[in-house]
């Protein structure tokens, strides 16, 4: 049951948790005051965006283990702490350069949090109300995701850009006081520091990222962008050579050999992939295709952003009863629908529609996200044993990160494919291709779910004595 420690733990975690997802998108309504507050370059604006993304998804996996090994709690505060003071740092920063720093510093607060409030939140619970319990962690981290544009939309439009910023403080500060008191230090599987696999998979990591998000800047043939992509995978190569040669590495490949683990990182890696390349298309469908004010389209998403809240955490009480499995399949595909159903109506309509058509397809969106990031969340701990857990969750959440990342990646090339864009009009045209492609993205998820997420053994990871996955329960 829900007792007094377990509702303390999750209060401080969900706090800690919207903190950080929220900075994932909040800052893009508020570039244009930030750019003439600096007189900042175009790179400058890309690099605010940037830096917290790369430090974020190069550092989630390293903080993850570390968790593990030093102590959940310990890790978790820190990066409070660093999540903290990177805010104060940013609405204190009086030139680019500082708030690019940190945005970083942000960034890197942001790795620990996440992963390790995921972690913190399953070794609490016990099984039969675990996944209840990440229903909420997932629908306050996809609730944080989500509303950042209309958050920063509605302090952009009556304060300075800086309470985007000062706004965390005081929830930082209330989670890391509360929570040195009130949550409890528990560790993992303790191994050997591993310095030399720490350095080459955030590299490999960093050249990844960084290609992917210069990809449609740079042009996809740029040295520049092929070096990244090349050699970050060339450094994961090596990472993964090397980490085969140690008897306790820092990476457990072998979690790899469960069907059931797998098949649920690759539907997270597509499902962010599909979803997030489309809600970035339809932000920008909805200021320049239908000439609303970021705020208003902010005020808009809602109808997507309410079903992912409401959703997620009923998704976590039903996994019980349905399983991981059936509940991800059933959200991939209201995705997809739902995307296809976007492009349909634009390619029926055109631009010049009302809200009322869209509204239905952003509320079907919505709750397949909610019912997609439990069991997606669940699926994962579920398949490997309990001192893997910290691990675990850093490989899933930075597979998604990553997955989201090149999701934007594709669907901005994919709009630019053509003659350029002039009017509301093409950017119709040149929109729906590039939502189609977010379906295909889904259904990826969705095959990877199907033909793979079934019980397969995993009892080569779990110890024995273990409580069995919601799939694998009669």
């Amino acid at each position: 049951m829900f007792t007094a420690s377990r509702i303390r733990l999750m209060v401080i975690t969900c706090a800690a948790l919207f903190m950080a997802m929220l900075d994932n998108l909040v800052l893009g309504v508020a570039l244009p005051s930030i750019q003439q507050s600096f007189d900042a370059s175009l790179t400058d604006l890309q690099w605010f965006m940037n830096a917290y993304t790369l430090a974020f998804a190069v550092l989630l996996i390293p903080f993850s283990v570390l968790g593990e090994r030093l102590g959940r709690k310990r890790m978790f505060l820190t990066g409070v702490v660093l999540f903290t003071l990177g805010s104060a740092f940013s609405g204190l920063s009086e030139s680019s350069i500082q708030l690019i720093l940190s945005r970083a510093l942000q960034g890197i607060g942001g790795a620990a949090v996440v992963p390790l409030s995921l972690t913190l939140v399953n070794a609490a619970f016990p099984a039969n109300m675990r996944a209840a319990a990440l229903g909420i962690w997932s629908g306050i981290s996809g609730l944080g995701l989500s509303i950042g544009p209309l958050i920063g939309g509605l302090i952009v439009e009556g304060a300075p850009w800086q309470l985007i910023f000062w706004v965390n403080v005081p929830v930082g500060l209330f989670a890391f006081i509360l929570g040195c008191f009130w949550l409890t230090e528990s560790k993992g599987r303790r191994k050997p520091m591993d310095p030399l696999g720490i350095l080459l998979l955030a590299s490999g990591l960093f050249g990844i990222v960084y290609g992917l998000e210069q990809g449609n800047e740079e042009g996809w043939g740029s040295a520049l962008v092929v070096s990244c992509l090349a050699g970050g995978l060339l450094l994961l190569l090596f990472f993964y050579l090397w980490e085969r040669t140690r008897k306790q590495p820092f990476v457990q490949f072998d979690m790899f050999r469960s069907g059931r683990y797998s098949a649920y990182i690759f539907a997270g890696f597509w499902m962010n992939a599909g979803i997030f390349g489309a809600i970035f298309l339809l932000t920008l469908f909805l200021q320049q295709g239908q000439g609303y004010s970021a705020l208003e389209a902010g005020v808009r998403t809602m109808a997507w952003t309410g079903c992912t809240m409401l959703f997620a955490p009923l998704a976590g009480f039903a996994v019980n009863k349905f399983g991981n499995r059936k509940l991800l399949s059933l959200g991939l595909l209201f995705q997809a629908v739902a995307l296809v159903g976007f492009a349909w109506l634009i390619i029926a309509q055109g631009v010049d529609f009302p809200f009322l058509y869209q509204a239905p397809l952003m509320m079907l969106a919505g709750t397949g996200m909610g019912l997609s990031f439990t069991p997606l969340s669940h699926g994962v701990l579920s398949s490997v044993p309990e001192t893997s857990a910290g691990e675990a969750s850093g490989i899933n959440n930075a597979s998604r990160e990553l997955g989201g990342v090149f999701g934007i990646a594709i669907s901005g090339l994919i709009l630019e494919i053509g003659d350029p864009i002039q009017s509301a009009a093409d950017f119709g045209t040149h929109i729906t291709p590039a939502l189609l492609a977010g379906a295909g993205m889904l259904l990826l998820g969705l095959v990877s779910v199907l033909a793979f997420a079934r019980a397969s053994s995993t009892s080569s990871l779990r110890p024995s004595g273990s409580v069995q996955p919601a799939e694998e329960m009669p």
